[in-house]
């Protein structure tokens, strides 16, 4: 398993919404993680408004009318791949039990919570490789973590 950790001070969508747009030119499907409330509604309200000619359709997990499995896009707080999604995009940790149920895991924090994403990257470390990236000057470069 691959690990890449982004860090960027952007803001959450600003910095996971290219690589959603990559993700589904790939026809690929990719669940979003986060426990917390207040992140998901960020990134459910990003996405609507993220560009004018860019559409990222998308569902939370609180939405019901929808066939999960059917979505391309999921932000959840449950440890389920509920969409079955070929990537994840963690927001914060998770398991890694449930992370392998993934083909790539990208791992996005900000400088402030740096500590902890080093903390993350050395628990998943034994299980799989880590890779890290910086944004400089609108361009990510490898980075150590």
């Amino acid at each position: 398993m691959e690990i890449n950790f982004y860090q960027s001070d952007e803001g959450t969508t600003k910095s996971i919404a290219p690589l959603i747009l990559k993700i589904l030119e790939e026809n690929k499907k990719v669940l979003i993680f986060s426990r917390d409330p207040l992140r998901i509604k960020e990134v459910d309200d990003g996405l609507w408004s993220y560009g004018k000619n860019k559409f990222i359709p998308h569902i939370t997990i609180s939405d019901t009318n929808f066939a999960l499995e059917r979505q391309p896009v999921l932000i959840t707080d449950k440890e389920e791949n509920s969409n079955q999604a070929d990537y994840i995009i963690l927001l914060e940790e998770a398991s890694q039990n449930f992370i392998t149920a993934f083909s790539r895991a990208f791992y996005f924090f900000d400088s402030l919570t740096l500590e902890k994403a080093q903390k993350v990257a050395s628990k998943y470390r034994n299980n799989a490789k880590i890779n890290a990236y910086k944004k400089e000057d609108a361009k990510w470069v490898k980075s150590s973590i």
